[in-house]
């Protein structure tokens, strides 16, 4: 991803994005600022001043907002995956001094408003017609969230919340340059014994990015350090129809097991609960087409799988996370289930038929 770029060069880009579009008609635009070697925000930004205006940074204040306009859909995406529900916002509420923010309900999600540093309000022309959008970034360019007016959505509703967060003029964008790489620790130096002893002590899964932290180590190198006890590696076979996530989904489609999806990036977890009942695979993209409901997920980025448990008060929680080849935590998949209660048993068994099926 390369940096936030000035004024002087948008000429020249935006040539450049024209021409890579015409060799290619239906590239998304993430795919093409990394052709591009930009942002994506940068991209964004060469809209003609009628597809684009600023929004205000009173960002929690907008999304406090957001339930008055009606049914939405909402992206979310990392780098190998995407996220969509179409539903209406409940209450949104914030915390931790304005930093924090999350929604329950239809749509789910838990925002971190110290990384989102720009928004706008975007008109395009696609090919079924006028689109609407919000679209949020953070200082580097790359994109945390989408919010998208769709057909039921109360469009004077929409229209009075987009004037009301609309910014006066474009505010300066700082050269950030790319976002940095993951630091990944030494595994080398981690105590272990402590890390499976602090790991076997948890009561609650919210704990565990603190236990990390205590620890001065990565997700992924947690994972792989900790012990079977509570790790399973999965073999990847990325892009083809024998990845753990096309069986678990197969497998969940049949049985009915409802599901959870966690995706996110800095800036936003966005989660859905629910049955799945159309998984489909094309090419090296894994998907859920499902009513209210989208993941895409581009398994042959996805390098690293685990099956993965931790202790908590309601009992052992187990969940299947996928990272990337740089590190990140692209997807987690959860079986249903909330606070105070212990894991479903049929999902606790399509854990079972996955690892046997893989784990050979």
């Amino acid at each position: 991803m390369g940096a936030v770029i000035t004024e002087r060069g948008n000429r020249g880009l935006r040539e450049r994005w024209q021409t890579l579009l015409a060799d290619n008609p239906g590239m998304r635009i993430r795919q093409a600022a990394d052709q591009l070697g930009v942002s994506e925000m940068d991209l964004v930004r060469l809209r003609p001043s009628q597809e684009l205006a600023p929004l205000t940074p009173d960002f929690s204040g907008l999304m406090q907002e957001m339930t008055s306009v009606g049914p939405v859909m909402i992206l979310a995406r990392n780098d190998q995956v995407v996220h969509e529900v179409t539903a209406t916002f409940g209450d949104f509420t914030v915390g931790g001094s304005g930093t924090m923010g999350l929604a329950v309900g239809d749509i789910d999600v838990r925002v971190f408003f110290g990384q989102w540093a720009h928004g706008f309000h975007v008109r395009e022309q696609v090919r079924s017609g006028n689109r609407e959008s919000l679209q949020f970034f953070d200082r580097h360019g790359v994109a945390i969230q989408k919010i998208y007016r769709v057909d039921d959505t109360d469009g004077d509703a929409w229209n009075a919340l987009v004037e009301r967060y609309r910014a006066p003029a474009f505010p300066p964008v700082e050269d950030c340059g790319p976002r940095p790489p993951l630091q990944r620790a030494n595994a080398d130096a981690l105590d272990v014994k402590a890390l499976q002893d602090d790991w076997a002590a948890l009561k609650d899964v919210h704990h565990f990015n603190a236990m990390l932290k205590r620890h001065g180590v990565d997700r992924l190198t947690a994972l792989e350090q900790v012990g079977s006890q509570w790790v399973t590696r999965l073999p990847a076979s990325p892009g083809d129809e024998t990845s753990p996530l096309d069986v678990l989904l197969e497998n969940a489609r049949i049985s009915g097991c409802p599901l959870m999806f966690f995706v996110g990036n800095p800036g936003i977890v966005q989660i859905h609960t629910g049955r799945v009942d159309n998984p489909r695979r094309m090419g090296p993209w894994m998907n859920v087409l499902d009513k209210g409901f989208n993941l895409h997920a581009n398994t042959s980025g996805m390098t690293d799988w685990f099956v993965v448990r931790k202790p908590t008060a309601d009992g052992v929680v187990t969940s299947l996370e996928a990272y990337n080849g740089s590190g990140y935590i692209v997807l987690t998949v959860f079986g249903e289930r909330k606070p105070g209660q212990p894991e479903l048993p049929l999902w606790r068994e399509e854990i079972r038929k996955l690892e046997d099926s893989l784990c050979v």
